[in-house]
């Protein structure tokens, strides 16, 4: 394999068998070498192959100027995402995250610490990214020394949400943020109870909320596609309709909006496991 360009040190480009171009790391990988020199096959440590090649070149321009220990770490964090919570992260999480790390890791040195207004809100709606924020946390005291603390952890969040439907600034995600919990209001106010946030039902409910926030804001509609079944989950659900007329005329008003029967019908079917589990839990 032939080296077609020198990150740093210890990160090379070059091609697969696909022809791809790929990261290479390794300690020492890219000491002395040079374009068109060959790849010592035995210092390579890892690789990365992003299938977006726009996001592949940027990754490269952050690795050249930083430690490629942060993308190690940020490697972790999307394998995290994608395969223990299941998420669904687009490739610009490595460039995004990486560059993030290290600017977080700089801060802190310099005795910068940003606290995350966020936090509360972060860890409350997107707790699976949360979680993954606190494990880099692990994995940056691991190689770095550093506790950054949990605002840092809310921070990483961010970017992970971000990525999952490619929010193009932090004030969208605040936004998002902000329907998702007058959304969260609305349900808990209109049936009088208090959510089970560790539950399954609740937690498919802020999944749910996370994208559907995203489509009203970007002015988003689904097509209706269930115009029958929806007549019937209705008239079969009506207390949960109620929920959902709620949350309906309020998106209207704050938001020009109008939901769609499908959209309709997804919110309806996720109170509808919402109450039935306060139903079971209170005995009725």
């Amino acid at each position: 394999m032939k080296i077609i360009r020198v990150l740093n040190t210890n990160a090379i480009v070059t091609v697969d068998e696909k022809k791809r171009e790929i990261i290479v790391t390794g300690s020492g990988i890219g000491f002395k070498k040079k374009k068109g020199d060959d790849l010592d096959e035995n210092l390579v440590d890892k690789i990365y192959c992003l299938k977006n090649t726009e996001a592949n070149y940027r990754l490269q321009n952050v690795v050249q100027d930083i430690s490629e220990q942060y993308l190690e770490i940020a490697d972790r964090a999307v394998t995290a995402a994608r395969k223990g919570k299941n998420l669904k992260i687009r490739d610009t999480l490595y460039v995004t995250l990486t560059d993030h790390i290290n600017s977080a890791v700089e801060r802190y040195r310099n005795g910068i610490i940003l606290k995350n207004l966020m936090k509360d809100e972060i860890r409350r709606f997107y707790p699976q990214e949360y979680q993954v924020g606190m494990e880099t946390l692990v994995w940056i005291q691991e190689m770095t020394g550093l506790n950054l603390g949990e605002d840092e952890a809310a921070f990483i969040a961010m970017h992970i949400v971000s990525s999952e439907f490619e929010a193009s600034d932090t004030s969208d995600l605040e936004k998002i943020t902000e329907l998702i919990r007058d959304i969260v209001k609305i349900v808990k106010l209109q049936y009088k109870i208090d959510f089970h946030e560790d539950s399954v039902s609740y937690q498919r409910f802020l999944t749910h909320l996370k994208f559907f926030s995203a489509r009203v804001l970007e002015k988003q509609v689904y097509q209706d596609s269930m115009n029958e079944i929806y007549k019937t989950v209705v008239q079969q659900n009506p207390k949960a309709y109620t929920g959902v007329r709620k949350v309906a005329q309020f998106i209207r008003k704050q938001y020009g909006y109008d939901l769609s029967i499908d959209e309709e019908l997804y919110l309806l079917i996720h109170i509808k496991r919402i109450l039935d589990e306060c139903d079971e839990s209170s005995g009725l």
